[in-house]
């Protein structure tokens, strides 16, 4: 009896249809998560990486698969770049021999940790294009609070805050921050482990070692960076130094610095350091950033050979990370960055006006500022400030601003008449009539000053 040969195409395929027995096996649509394993994703992914310096247990909180290794790491690799040793933070500081340290804000850029507004001293007439990461979180605290309306002459309005700043017996020149771990945290861990094991026991292997290859590589790095400190420092100001009172931002937010010098110079020139006490930190880096990159590739490669079940599988690993990544960068890190702010400046009294033009608001600035004598600062320095803020070069604006510096260096109230603004240098009547109004202006801030003194 003759018996026909079996195609070898029939008999894998009959193979493959016995020992294949996951779910979803025989589906003929494959999902395309290569885009989704490396690119999506990055930014929420290294603010979850880079702030795991501050929570306790922080060396456990990573251990999860996570979108966007491709761009952590390549942010990693110019992280690399940037360690410098203790000496060049604080070189009176006496730290170990090995201790090094990493700008935060090369992971940080998109949270506003890099640079903050540009700051000009009254007292002192320091002059300072930028500062620091806290100088831009006290900006943004400023600008997300309302104010009191100032009535006037309107044109564009101006924001200006009063920042009354208590002096900090907990301030130190190099702190390190501790925040309780967040509960959430378990979720993605648990969801990325329930994926991996589920793959493997149906036997797809490829996803299986893709999601484990994730967890290890972020985990890996979660380590890495939970082993340093997140420091702050500033230096100690000299003895003798004048008032560090000064107005930080530009154009129409503008912030008003009272307080002791050494408060006001940790916001204009305190820096955030990670802290490491290795040596080999600059080494480490790089590998994370090349088992990063490593990770990406290969699941680019290799999650699309894997069957729908292990697409899945997949997906939902990254999708509970991607998740909860965006819930703490919505919640979570703004407590964090809210403890922050209050162990270097505690709880400073924030008074916001927003006034109708941009004449009062500085008029107000320099009202604000006064000490008890009511002398804000020599006129060379209040001129300096004035000009830095207004227009100058233009007879009326130079005379107005001769005029006000005047009576605020003399101490006298800011009200004016005819003979002021027919001034006979202004034989122009238009530029009397500006003078009157910018004069009218003044008035207004000083009023404004008066009833909130």
């Amino acid at each position: 009896m003759y018996i026909p040969e079996i195609p070898e195409t029939v008999q894998l395929q009959d193979r493959s249809f016995a020992t294949d027995s996951s779910p979803l096996s025989n589906a003929t649509f494959m999902l395309n998560t290569m885009g989704v394993s490396g690119l999506m994703g990055g930014d929420e992914a290294i603010s979850t990486v880079a702030l795991a310096q501050i929570y306790n247990k922080r060396k456990w909180l990573g251990w999860y698969n996570t979108p966007g290794s491709y761009i952590m790491g390549k942010r990693f690799q110019r992280l690399a770049r940037s360690v410098i040793s203790d000496s060049h933070v604080d070189p009176g500081s006496g730290a170990s021999f090995g201790t090094v340290h990493i700008d935060p804000a090369l992971l940080l850029q998109h949270d506003g940790w890099s640079k903050g507004p540009a700051f000009k001293g009254i007292y002192s007439g320091t002059s300072m294009p930028e500062t620091g990461a806290l100088a831009s979180f006290l900006m943004k605290k400023c600008i997300r609070m309302p104010g009191s309306k100032v009535e006037g002459r309107k044109t564009q309005p101006v924001n200006v805050t009063i920042v009354e700043l208590e002096p900090n017996p907990n301030l130190q020149s190099q702190m390190r921050f501790h925040h309780s771990s967040p509960t959430l945290a378990i979720i993605p861990i648990a969801v990325s482990l329930a994926t991996c094991a589920i793959c493997g026991l149906y036997g797809e292997w490829y996803a299986f070692s893709m999601i484990l290859l994730g967890i290890l590589a972020r985990g890996l790095t979660c380590a890495f960076m939970g082993s340093g400190n997140l420091v702050f420092h500033h230096p100690k100001p000299a003895d003798g130094s004048p008032p560090g009172d000064g107005i930080l931002g530009c154009d129409h937010e503008l912030v008003l610095l009272k307080g002791h010098e050494k408060v006001v110079n940790a916001i204009t020139r305190g820096r955030f350091f990670f802290s490491f006490q290795s040596k080999y930190a600059c080494r480490i880096v790089e590998m994370c950033s090349f088992l990063l990159i490593a990770q990406a590739i290969a699941q680019l490669i290799c999650v699309p050979q894997s069957n729908l079940f292990g697409q899945l599988m997949f997906v939902i690993s990254i999708a509970a990370s991607w998740a909860y990544n965006l819930w703490f960068l919505s919640h979570d890190k703004v407590g964090v960055r809210e403890e922050i702010f209050r162990s270097v400046l505690g709880s400073p009294k924030l008074n916001k006006f927003v006034f109708p033009n941009r004449s009062s608001a500085i008029v107000s600035l320099l009202l604000f500022s006064s000490d008890k004598e009511g002398l804000p600062g020599d006129p060379k320095k209040l001129k300096k400030i004035m000009d830095g803020f207004l227009p100058s070069g233009a007879l009326v604006w130079e005379i107005w601003k001769g005029i006000i510096i005047e009576h605020l260096t003399n101490g006298r109230p800011l009200h004016f008449d005819e003979t002021h603004w027919n001034h006979p240098d202004l034989p122009s009547q238009t530029d009397r009539l500006l003078l009157q109004t910018l004069l009218k202006d003044a008035e207004m801030a000083s009023t404004a000053f008066s009833s909130n003194e």
